[in-house]
């Protein structure tokens, strides 16, 4: 898949997921307004009950006050100053409980036309009461064109949404669930891209480096069938020792890929014994040296460390240790020094192997240590590999109990500390007091 193509995929399903969001926010707004009507009717319904009960009530009084008039005469209608406040009360909390709006509520009888309070439970809420869309006028009192019964419900939005809660919590996780299916699609489809460039770089990699030792050998053996070469001693020993450092050269690239292939499928055992790390980083670093003189480079060694006594195996820990020497020269575009060296700390004996390279940009030091991964350096230097060095490198140090730390920056070199655990803590202790007993 291009890049073209996967970006395309990228937008259109984004715009795609938009337009569901917009959609779904649409929809809840209109359930919300929905659900606040309903409350609205629930509370006019409710009103108008307590005030047809109210005026019957009062009727009914005025009635017994009167000795019972007759029922061709004209009834007084009555003066909503005169309701039982506590009757009041107890009907309006009657019928919200009945229609399932509330019990935070405040509420009064009012004189809409000079905006006064005749009885009520208000207090707190008086301007919103004078200004609240839940107002009945008290049909069949006495001035009832300017008298309303107003309520004002200071927890009206968090009642609706109540009534709705089920169904915005079903909204939120499905949105989170398309949210996190589209990262997870888009992730995956950019890991698998970038796992299939990186198969294709290790394939072409690894076609030039076994190209080139193959055709050395056929070239080699070319000549050595050749009649006139076989009947010169030396020049057939020197053919035949191209073809035999050529094939050595391809077993080292074959044993690196299937060590590595080893390593993912946890298919190798550590054959550990106590080792002097002094010692093996000393052996190796003058092995290396031959390789660094061919490029008039050069390597310092340090050993500081008191405590050097590691439990390791030796192979894998060569390996190690020539794999991040062998990046240092590669990674040094002019002649390369290379520091080398061991320290403690309270916890470890630390391996360092520090460059004056190229360094490592920020965004590709998450990346390194991943199998096949190679950082791509342009046109500053050509440096051949798998990408399966540093892999290697990080699986054998965590395969000892240890870790390691990369310190990089571009253009000013990179260093490597490689931290594996003492054999002892206790003789670490005791090899420093018998130090400072000795400078003392």
């Amino acid at each position: 898949m291009n890049k073209f193509i996967f970006r395309l995929i990228v937008i259109l399903n984004s715009i795609a997921l938009l337009g569901i969001f917009i959609t779904q926010f649409y929809w809840v707004r209109e359930a919300y307004l929905m659900k606040e009507e309903q409350f609205a009717n629930s509370v006019r319904i409710a009103l108008k009950s307590v005030s047809n009960q109210m005026l019957n009530y009062e009727l009914k009084m005025n009635r017994s006050l009167s000795g019972g008039a007759k029922q061709d005469t004209l009834p007084v209608l009555p003066d909503v100053r005169n309701i039982n406040k506590g009757l009041l009360d107890f009907k309006i909390n009657e019928e919200f409980s009945c229609m399932q709006v509330g019990q935070s509520y405040e509420y009064a009888i009012m004189n809409a036309g000079n905006r006064s309070f005749i009885m009520g439970n208000y207090g707190k809420y008086t301007d919103e009461l004078l200004n609240s869309r839940h107002q009945l006028p008290m049909t069949g009192f006495s001035d009832s064109e300017h008298i309303v019964l107003s309520v004002y419900f200071p927890v009206e939005s968090s009642l609706i949404f109540k009534r709705m809660i089920f169904w915005l919590a079903l909204s939120v996780v499905f949105a989170l669930l398309l949210i996190l299916g589209f990262f997870y699609t888009v992730y995956f489809f950019y890991r698998q891209k970038r796992l299939s460039e990186m198969k294709s770089d290790f394939i072409n990699n690894m076609t030039h480096e076994f190209k080139t030792p193959l055709s050395t050998i056929s070239l080699a053996s070319e000549m050595l069938m050749k009649k006139m070469i076989r009947e010169d001693a030396g020049k057939s020993e020197r053919y035949a020792r191209i073809i035999f450092d050529e094939n050595s050269r391809l077993q080292n690239h074959v044993d690196q890929i299937l060590r590595v292939s080893a390593l993912e499928k946890g298919r190798f055992k550590l054959k550990k014994k106590e080792m002097d790390l002094n010692h093996l980083i000393k052996k190796i670093a003058e092995s290396f040296e031959l390789t660094l003189k061919e490029r008039n480079g050069e390597i310092k060694t340090h050993y500081c460390a008191r405590n050097f006594i590691v439990m390791a195996d030796e192979e894998h820990l060569s390996n190690v240790i020539l794999n991040l020497l062998d990046n240092a020269n590669k990674y040094s575009p002019e002649a390369p020094v290379i520091k080398i060296g061991t320290y403690n700390t309270d916890q470890s004996v630390v391996i360092s192997v520090e460059d004056k390279g190229i360094g490592i940009s920020p965004e590709n030091q998450r990346m390194i240590f991943k199998n096949l991964y190679r950082v791509s350096t342009g046109n500053i230097y050509d440096v051949k590999g798998f990408g399966i060095g540093l892999f290697y490198v990080k699986t054998i140090v965590e395969a000892h109990g240890g870790h390691i730390n990369l310190t990089s920056e571009l253009r000013k070199g990179s260093r490597f500390d490689v931290h594996l655990p003492f054999v002892n803590k206790s003789a670490q202790d005791d090899d420093i007091d018998k130090t400072k007993d000795s400078a003392g």
